[in-house]
Parts: structure tokens; C-alpha cells; sequence
């Protein structure tokens, strides 16, 4: 059985629930607005800030209108009461010779020129007397005007007077005057509607020049973040237009001189990048030349003696074993010298530079070729010339390079497509070189390794794009170097 006290027990928790969370609602509503409010441009907040004090400053207008309206209604009403009670007196007091009937409609006729007023007159059996007017002059009192929430606010209460007519002691009839506002409520809302539609017209002109305005003393904001976006692309050449608006012209200041701090930096860093990179070219050229000129000589000379001691063991009678470890000696000369080998190419291509461009690529991708144990390349190498220049021909070489050695070993990729052209564009030229494969794709977390941090630093050295994107299939390098910054060819022109 459920009593009523323990009705209350369990609704308490629920009331007491709803009650804390009322202002958790009310906040989130908040944020909501405030949210949305944010989402819209400084313009439209200006233009809507504008709004809510037309608006603020409207209902305190109509709060005014609708105080100053009432109260002149309540004067009006109360004089033309006393106006009619005196019309009243004055008729029975000047008209008190006269026949009954004459005199009552009389009295209605004097008030049909007051205004505020209704008069309703009776004779002594309590039947209605009316007096030959036009009915048009009685019923424009009963017409209204205003709408009925004007009227409410406005209105005051309705006020009744009953006078009885009395002529030598003889109740000849009643008076009854009653108070109608409506007249007075409709001239009051002629004038607050013309007020209403002249406030509303002028303000919408001025909302519109002032969003005309904004748009256009706010117009360097949209240049100002293209002009961000354009720094965060590492395009530091950009400049802004100073306008005239002082803050705004401040600001656009310090964007220029910004973008020129950031261009010089990144031009000085690129330079510097540019003259590690020569450095460390200029080495390994070094170091492999030392490799090529004595360790490949010492090779050589290991190799002929070798050979030679194979040879005269021929001729002696029990030259057996010492003719296998001649040969063993041979075997292992000539896998060091595959081994320098490789070490040369890595160091520096020794075919670079003495043949041309393409024909170096092309034998990168014929040595890289697996054949059967490995993915199929195909290449698409455009017309190129046969030289860019030392370091451009070498960041275009280890590019390919690296982009074939990563797609072969972490790929598991079927086939790998190499696409190398030189392209022109509005008067630029550049290289573009694209390396895609139908492997696995790239695989999250993603870390870039030596080799794919030494291409890019290579190319941005040289003011070039490095791109590399996962796509359905496979992955996709693309890199772009533009040839209006590489140096002059290093060395003998091949034609």
C-alpha cells in the first residue's frame, strides 16, 4: 500500500533532481548561443550588436510611449467626465420648462459633440431615447481603431455615472454617462504606428549602410588570413596592401615585415642547407675518388697477383692446394670489389656527370630491377637535358634512387611506376618526379627515415615540393624542382 507521505519520500529526490539540474540546462543553452554567435564573422557581429541596441532602445521607447499614452488617456477621460457631468447639470437646469420628452433628447443630442463619452438616456419606464442624429456621428465612437493589445495597455478602467433627471420633484428619467476610451486609444496609436514604421525603415537604412561599412573597413581581414594561409605554405614572398584604416594598417606592418623576416630566414637557411648539401657532396665525390684511386688500384693489384699465383701453381707438381686458396683469394678480391663498388655508387654515381642524365637513370632502374624475385618497374622518363647542374642532377638521381629502394623493401608492392618530366608553367620550369607503387599503403604511426628526411631536406634545399601521400592501392611521391634556381652546369656540356 502506498501512503501519501510515502508518495512525497519518492518525488522529493525527482523535484530536487529537476531543480539542480535547471541551471545545467540553462548553461548549456548559454554555450549553445554563445557557440553559434561565435561562428559568425566580425562584420555580422558588429551588424547584430547594432541590432540588440535598436532593439533595447525600441522597448524602452514603446515602454514610454505606451507610460506617457496611458497616463494622457486617464486626463482626457477624467476631463471629459466632468465635462459631461456639467453638460448634464447645465441641460436640466436650462431646460427645465420644457416637456419630458423634449428635454431628454435634448440632453443626448448636447452630448453627441463630446468626445471620450457615451451617454445613454432613458425615460422614467426605462426605455432608450434617441434623438434624430445621424447614427454615423453615434457609431464612429464604438469603432476601434487600435489593435486590442494597445488597447489593453493602454485602456483605463471604464468609469459609469448615473444621473437621475428630476424636474419639480418628478423622476422624469436617468442619465447614465460612461467613459470610451477608444477614440483617444486610436489617436495614440496613429501615432506610435507612423513612429514605429519611421523608426523601422530608418533603422533598416542604417543596418545596411552599416554592414556596406563594415564589409568594406574590414575588407583587409579576408587578404590578411589569405595572406597567413600563404605563410603557413611557406610562400614568404607575399605582401598585403597597406589600407586605411590605422589598426588595420598597423597590422598589415607587421604582416610585411614578418613575411620579409621569414623570407630572408628561409633563404638563408635554404642557402645554408644548399652549401651543407655541396659540402657533403664535394666529400663523398672525395672520398670516393680515394676509394676508386687506391683502394681500387690495391683491388686490382690483389686481383693480378692473385691470378698470377694461380697461374704458376699450374705448373707445379703438388701446386693443387695452393692453386684453391689463389683461387678463394681471387673469389674474395672480386667480392670486395663488387662491395667498393656499391660503396661508389652510394657515394657519389660515377657515371654521373660524364653521360647523360637520362641514360644514368635509366641504368639505376635496370640495376635496381629484381627481375622475377622482385616488383616489375615501369618508367615514363621524359626528354631531359643532359645536365642541371652538379646538385640538381644528384638530388634528382637520389630521389628516384631512394624512392625505388623504399617502395622495393617496405612496400610488397607488384609493380612500381617512375614518371620523371620536365614541365613549364607560366614561364617556370621545374622537374617533376613521381614514384608510385600498388603496395600495402602507409601504415600508422607514420616516421620518416633517413632516407625520406635526407630527400626532402634535399629538394627544399633547392625551393622544390615534396609530397608523399597514401592512396587506394599504394603510395605516391611526388616531388617538383624548380630549374630557375638551379645552379649552371658544373663542367663539360654533352650534346
Amino acid at each position: 500500500m502506498i501512503t501519501p507521505t510515502s508518495i512525497g519520500a519518492e518525488a522529493a529526490p525527482d523535484r530536487r533532481g529537476r531543480v539542480a539540474a535547471a541551471p545545467a540546462i540553462r548553461r548549456g543553452r548559454f554555450d549553445a548561443l554563445r557557440r553559434l554567435f561565435s561562428l559568425r564573422s566580425l562584420r555580422t557581429r558588429l551588424v547584430l550588436g547594432v541590432l540588440a541596441i535598436d532593439l533595447a532602445a525600441a522597448v524602452l521607447t514603446g515602454a514610454v510611449i505606451i507610460l506617457k499614452a496611458r497616463t494622457a488617456t486617464k486626463l482626457e477621460i477624467a476631463s471629459s467626465m466632468q465635462l459631461a457631468e456639467q453638460v448634464v447639470s447645465d441641460s436640466i437646469r436650462l431646460l427645465q420648462d420644457a416637456p419630458a420628452p423634449l428635454l431628454l433628447r435634448s440632453i443626448d443630442l448636447h452630448f453627441q459633440s463630446i468626445r471620450h463619452v457615451k451617454i445613454e438616456v432613458a425615460d422614467a419606464a426605462g426605455r432608450p431615447v434617441l434623438s434624430a442624429i445621424n447614427p454615423d456621428m453615434r457609431a464612429r465612437q464604438d469603432a476601434p481603431d487600435a489593435p486590442a493589445w494597445f488597447s489593453f495597455l493602454i485602456a483605463p478602467p471604464v468609469e459609469i455615472k448615473n444621473f437621475p433627471v428630476v424636474i419639480r420633484d418628478q423622476s422624469i428619467g436617468v442619465v447614465t454617462i460612461r467613459s470610451v476610451p477608444r477614440d483617444e486609444i486610436g489617436e495614440a496609436w496613429n501615432y506610435a504606428y507612423a513612429l514605429i514604421v519611421t523608426t523601422f525603415c530608418l533603422n533598416i537604412i542604417v543596418l545596411g549602410a552599416l554592414f556596406l561599412f563594415f564589409g568594406r573597413v574590414l575588407a583587409p581581414l579576408p587578404r590578411l588570413v589569405a595572406g597567413l594561409k600563404d605563410l603557413e605554405t611557406k610562400n614568404y614572398a607575399v605582401r598585403l596592401l597597406r589600407p586605411s584604416l590605422i589598426e588595420l594598417a598597423t597590422i598589415t606592418d607587421h604582416f610585411n615585415k614578418a613575411a620579409e623576416a621569414l623570407s630572408a630566414a628561409h633563404d638563408a637557411n635554404r642557402n645554408l642547407t644548399r652549401k651543407l648539401l655541396t659540402a657533403q657532396d664535394d666529400e663523398r665525390r672525395r672520398t670516393a675518388l680515394e676509394l676508386h684511386d687506391e683502394a681500387g688500384a690495391c683491388l686490382f693489384a690483389l686481383e693480378v697477383n692473385a691470378t698470377s699465383i694461380l697461374n704458376m701453381t699450374k705448373r707445379l707438381p703438388d701446386g693443387a692446394r695452393i692453386g684453391e686458396r689463389a683461387r678463394d683469394v681471387v673469389a674474395l678480391v672480386e667480392t670486395v670489389q663488387g662491395i667498393n663498388r656499391r660503396v661508389l655508387d652510394r657515394l657519389r654515381p660515377m657515371a654521373l656527370g660524364q653521360i647523360p642524365l637520362k641514360e644514368c637513370l635509366i641504368k639505376l632502374l635496370v640495376d635496381l630491377d629484381g627481375g622475377d624475385g622482385g616488383p616489375a618497374i615501369d618508367h615514363a622518363i621524359g626528354d631531359l637535358r643532359p645536365s642541371y647542374g652538379p646538385l640538381v642532377d644528384l638530388t634528382i638521381y637520389r630521389c628516384v634512387q631512394e624512392g625505388l629502394l623504399n617502395a622495393i623493401r617496405h612496400a610488397h608492392a607488384n609493380r612500381i611506376t617512375i614518371a620523371l618530366n620536365e614541365r613549364d608553367e607560366a614561364g617556370r620550369s621545374s622537374i617533376v618526379i613521381g614514384v608510385r607503387d600498388d603496395g600495402i599503403g602507409l601504415r600508422p604511426p607514420l616516421r620518416a627515415g633517413v632516407g625520406l628526411s635526407g630527400m626532402r631536406e634535399r629538394v627544399e634545399a633547392l625551393s622544390g615540393s615534396f609530397e608523399i601521400n597514401s592512396a587506394p592501392g599504394g603510395v605516391i611521391l611526388a616531388i617538383a624542382l624548380p630549374l630557375d634556381l638551379a645552379e649552371a652546369p658544373d663542367g663539360p656540356t654533352l650534346d
